[in-house]
């Protein structure tokens, strides 16, 4: 054993130690001197990779003490000097995120946003740990065979494989070797935990102000050919919602979110937000002070929930499904797809059954749901800490 494996062997001994000692003193902090690789998608552009990058890392600093994070972007492709700088590290951490996705970052290596082939991966020597990563392949889109391979020999090598979704978890298990499945698990995405993640945030009030959020990539794949008549009656919602007495807020995850302003013509009490630079802090603040959310992205309603915002789900993409399935909560939902006639109705219905009949309802089943992702996410940690250690001893 060089000196290295024995440097990495005492801290990882440390971590175990320490986890075992901060359940019992939770608000017992100390360095760790642990040092994690983490390939991550951080750069501005994004608002929800950029603040789940951030939450990720804040729940590993939670559970170790304060990590020593050495960050590399997703979409650098790897080679041997990236290999050796994650080997001159404790362990790598890959994600969160809907990285099993082939049109972002598409590359002829690896079939997924993550450009690692097999040959390098079998060269990364610390433990890998793939943490709250989503199968995002929109409808239509299915796997290729270099996706396959890649992502057998990627679990085989993980230490742990956590999926934000029990949709994902099905989906990944039907692509790997029978022999893997059981390594395949469920890890709720960190952003649905924020409020616990950032304890000085502040206290969660009623201030009649609504959110939307619209997507607009692959407009194809999410609209299909009834974009227009669909977005008509986005609109319409809208203009409804708002004529209630709410202060409406248009926010965009990503730039192009903001094109439905294209579609309103009747701005009064609508406000426009572009938060695509905004980091945790000051994303958490902004739904911290909305009643409600009406989100189309993932992240726009992953994240509202993790303020214990009430959210309403305008799906064309099944992993919104899957999220709400994994809470319990599929009648947030509203497919955009079906029944597109009565689209507006539809949604001021849910709006009022949600919020105005039901609100304190609402906000009990948030706070109980994030619970219990809270739970999960400490029992895997709990099992990280101890494969991590399991692995450094080799």
């Amino acid at each position: 054993m060089n000196w290295m494996n024995i440097l990495r062997r005492v801290r990882l001994e440390f971590a175990v130690e320490f986890h075992k000692l901060d359940q019992k003193i939770k608000y017992y902090r100390i360095r760790s001197n642990l040092r994690l690789s983490h390939i991550t998608a951080y750069s501005v552009g994004n608002a929800g990779d950029t603040v789940l990058s951030e939450c990720v890392r804040k729940t590993f600093n939670g559970a170790f003490g304060l990590v020593s994070w050495k960050l590399f972007s997703l979409y650098r492709k790897v080679d041997v000097s990236l290999i050796r700088a994650f080997n001159r590290t404790d362990a790598l951490v890959i994600g969160g995120g809907g990285l099993f996705l082939p049109d972002t970052n598409a590359n002829g290596i690896s079939g997924w946003q993550w450009a690692c082939s097999r040959e390098n991966l079998r060269k990364i020597e610390i433990p890998i740990i793939l943490y709250s990563v989503g199968y995002n392949y929109f409808r239509g889109q299915s796997p290729e065979p270099i996706f396959i391979d890649n992502l057998n020999v990627l679990v085989e090598k993980c230490v742990f494989f956590g999926l934000r979704n029990m949709g994902s978890v099905r989906m990944v298990q039907e692509l790997v070797n029978s022999e893997l499945r059981g390594k395949v698990c469920y890890q709720p995405c960190t952003t649905t935990l924020i409020r616990i993640l950032c304890p000085k945030l502040p206290e969660k009030k009623r201030s009649g102000k609504v959110a939307f959020n619209f997507a607009f990539d692959r407009s194809e794949r999410r609209f299909g050919g009834n974009r227009e008549e669909i977005l008509k009656q986005l609109v319409e919602s809208v203009y409804r919602i708002r004529n209630k007495g709410y202060e409406i807020y248009i926010v965009a995850h990503c730039l192009n979110d903001l094109n439905i302003l294209e579609d309103i013509h009747e701005r009064s009490q609508i406000h426009a937000v572009n938060a695509c630079s905004w980091e945790l802090g000051k994303l958490a603040d902004f739904y911290n002070d909305m009643d409600v959310v009406l989100g189309m992205r993932g992240h726009a309603q992953m994240i509202p929930f993790g303020v214990n915002c009430q959210i309403i789900t305008l799906g064309s993409h099944e992993k919104m499904k899957w999220f709400l399935q994994d809470i319990n909560a599929m009648d947030w939902y509203i497919e955009l797809t079906e029944n597109i006639g009565s689209l507006s109705d539809r949604i001021v219905q849910k709006f009022i059954e949600i919020h105005e009949i039901n609100g304190e309802k609402t906000d009990l089943r948030l706070r109980e749901a994030q619970k219990q992702l809270w739970k999960i996410t400490q029992d895997n940690m709990g099992r990280i800490v101890n494969d991590l250690t399991i692995t450094g001893k080799k």
